[in-house]
């Protein structure tokens, strides 16, 4: 097994600094992006002799993300990865964003990279004897990467789009999909695709940023991102009519474990699934508490454990 590779460095700005005070979940997402184009770019399988496939950050079907430490403006961070598997069909990526400086793991990630096709059909194979070259280039996933609370290849169970109309599941207004979040083949990117879900105008028309709660007693309360998977159930292409649908699938004392989907206004058909675990912080002592008992109640009466 080899050691895990450094691949990009960064500085926090000023301006990934969102309302909960620490940078936003997006950043840590285009961090590790980064990390999987730099790799993709030293495996080289052009190098090894494989012709006409060249997979890139477009091809993405499954992302996870686990946060582990939030991170502040001016922190200097790194993303150090590997291979943790290959296929005649892709890749499967691991990758964690550290901060030197603190000596911490800010995040892990996984990433799988299909070989490229045009939509989601069978994609190209390599030769079996490049992918036992590569093999040997495997790391080992230590355990504080690992996933939690959510399974990384469990299914993506959704509800049909009338089902979620009818039971007021709406996050976002209908809408279309434009092409500044688009890449050049007219698809989601990747880097916009994990939190497209929250894109476009909220129900009530409010501000479309982390919401920040008033406790009783006195000091604010946000949710602050655990754990992430985002699934690809079919490509998000430009023009698209899309809505972004969701509901509470599991509670805890301090947790939520919620899915979200984007349906195809037009077809019915989800798109994608997002699986997000938060825990409820104290925005003013940077620490997790209780979730609060009016919100809980809110909670338990948009809870969907059928969906799970």
């Amino acid at each position: 097994m080899q050691d895990l590779q450094r691949l990009y460095e960064s500085v926090v700005l000023d301006s990934e600094i969102d309302a909960l005070g620490h940078m936003n979940v997006r950043h840590y997402g285009e961090r590790a992006l980064a990390a999987t184009t730099r790799l993709l770019e030293r495996i080289d399988l052009a190098r090894l002799g494989v012709e006409g496939v060249t997979p890139g950050v477009h091809d993405l079907p499954r992302l996870y993300t686990r946060y582990q430490r939030e991170q502040l403006a001016g922190a200097r961070l790194e993303v150090h990865g590997g291979i943790v598997d290959v296929t005649e069909r892709g890749f499967r990526f691991y990758h964690e964003l550290r901060n030197p400086v603190r000596e911490e793991i800010a995040a892990t990630f996984m990433h799988d990279v299909r070989f490229p096709n045009a939509d989601l059909e069978e994609p190209p194979l390599i030769d079996h004897a490049i992918v036992e070259v590569l093999e040997a280039q495997r790391i080992t996933v230590p355990e504080h990467g690992r996933p939690r609370s959510i399974d990384l290849d469990a299914s993506t169970k959704a509800p049909s789009l009338a089902d979620a109309i009818e039971h007021g599941m709406a996050v976002r207004k209908p809408r279309v999909i434009e092409s500044d979040i688009c890449d050049e083949t007219g698809r989601v990117s990747a880097a916009h695709r994990p939190f497209v879900m929250w894109g476009g105008e909220p129900l009530d028309g409010g501000d479309p940023g982390p919401p920040v709660y008033a406790l009783e007693g006195g000091g604010r309360m946000g949710w602050a991102s655990l754990e992430m998977r985002s699934v690809r159930l079919a490509p998000l292409r430009v023009g698209t009519r899309i809505q972004s649908f969701g509901a509470p699938v599991e509670l805890a004392k301090k947790t939520s474990l919620r899915r979200f989907w984007i349906f195809d206004l037009d077809s019915g058909q989800p798109l994608l699934a997002n699986d997000v675990v938060d825990i409820a912080l104290h925005l003013d002592e940077r620490r997790a508490i209780e979730i609060p008992e009016k919100m809980r109640v809110e909670l338990e009466g948009a809870l969907r454990p059928d969906l799970r």
